[in-house]
């Protein structure tokens, strides 16, 4: 119960899977309720030597031991600042008036210096005038008390000042370890948050760009853009997909894509490709790019006939009958990062609007490729020409289709 009431004391006002960094807030509760303790600590001391002015003492614990459980109680009702108000304040009253009430040889104001240390740790990093206020008092305070040595207000006795000052010597380093301790516990839970939104960021940009691109950027600020002398790039498309958007449920049609796309994407990894993006039901991926490869072609095509595959498969889950399209070109082009705050990864050339114009001018269920693709993979693959096509924007050109892999003696013969 004990530890249920003090997490409620410290947590005041902070949701937790909202707190970021250093919380000012809950170092304020922290330190209110270190201060609470102590002070009830005390209490049995003074009260010991009550006539000798320890019943003045205990009215000054009283009144401040109220003012502590104040603080988390402004800080639950969003009243932060007040709660900090009456945290500084009550800590410098509740120094100022022992020191002057036990005198100087009590050594009571020492613990201004912890307020010194601590208060920094309680303010927001835009409020440094509230800060060096505060700081600044202490200071002053400490220098004052410490250059007058003003003699006890009432009559108390040496005895009383002693057992305050040797008191004075066994808690302030005491509650210095303690609220270090907090402090560091706080700072290390600032630099996990920290590190954790790190690493997320991170694997979002590694979701949005290639390993190497995201490497890069991380590293320079530097534009990236880069020439490829070969490559293969991929154009997926769905048949009649404006069909299947009509006919179904928004979430059927986002659940069907995710599931396509995501099984599309294993494959790329499989076959060392990389994704550039999908627009609808439109999916493009890029091989050799932006690590260059050989094997470039070969791994495109491969891939593409397993998408076929895949996609008829995830077809028969979801109770749909419609093909896919695939277009394949090799080629030069250029990659590079576009956007300031939403990155993306794109390629640029000739070679890419062919591949495009394979996939929007093939058909259902087939794959379609370039003569350049074809000279790459002939060896390794079986095709069927389909002779001469008038690709729009472009000069007629030789495509063929993809049929699947050669067999072992198939290679060996050719």
């Amino acid at each position: 119960m004990i530890t249920a009431l003090f997490k409620t004391w410290i947590w005041a006002g902070i949701q937790r899977s909202a707190c970021k960094n250093i919380s000012p807030v809950r170092l304020t509760n922290l330190i209110s309720l270190v201060l609470f303790c102590v002070m009830l600590l005390h209490f049995p001391l003074h009260l010991f030597y009550w006539q000798q002015g320890g019943d003045v003492q205990t009215l000054i614990l009283l009144f401040h031991a109220i003012l502590c459980p104040l603080v988390p109680v402004c800080s639950s009702i969003g009243y932060t600042r007040l709660a900090r108000r009456i945290l500084i304040g009550g800590y410098a009253s509740f120094i100022c008036l022992t020191s002057l009430h036990l005198g100087y040889l009590s050594a009571s104001h020492w613990f201004l210096i912890l307020g010194f240390l601590t208060v920094p740790f309680l303010f927001y990093r835009e409020e440094t005038a509230l800060l060096l206020l505060a700081s600044g008092s202490y200071t002053l305070g400490f220098f004052l008390l410490e250059s007058f040595q003003l003699a006890p207000l009432l009559d108390i006795t040496l005895n009383y000042q002693q057992t305050v000052k040797q008191l004075t010597n066994l808690t302030f380093p005491l509650i210095c370890m303690l609220c270090t301790y907090h402090v560091f516990l706080d700072h290390a839970k600032s630099w996990t948050h920290i590190a954790n939104e790190q690493r997320r960021s991170e694997n979002l940009l590694l979701n949005v760009l290639p390993d190497p691109i995201a490497e890069r950027l991380k590293d320079s600020n530097k534009p990236v853009a880069e020439h490829f002398a070969s490559a293969t790039v991929l154009f997926a498309d769905i048949e009649g997909f404006s069909d299947i958007v009509n006919s179904r449920a928004p979430e059927a049609v986002v659940n069907y894509l995710n599931d396509l796309y995501s099984e599309f994407d294993q494959l790329l990894k499989q076959f060392n490709m990389e994704k550039i993006k999908t627009n609808g039901d439109e999916y493009m991926a890029v091989s050799g790019v932006p690590i260059h490869r050989a094997d470039h072609a070969q791994q495109a095509c491969a891939c593409a006939l397993q998408m076929q595959l895949t996609f008829a498969r995830v077809n028969v889950r979801h109770h749909i009958d419609k093909g896919l399209r695939i277009g394949l070109n090799s080629g030069q082009l250029i990659a590079g990062v576009i956007g300031k705050h939403k990155f993306s990864y794109d390629l640029w050339g000739d070679s890419v609007n062919l591949a495009s114009r394979m996939e929007s001018q093939g058909q259902s269920h087939r794959v379609q490729v370039s003569e350049h693709t074809y000279r790459l993979s002939k060896h390794n693959f079986i095709f069927e020409p389909r002779g001469k096509l008038h690709v729009r924007g472009m000069e007629t050109c030789q495509t063929y289709w993809l049929i699947g892999p050669r067999n072992t003696s198939d290679q060996s013969r050719d």
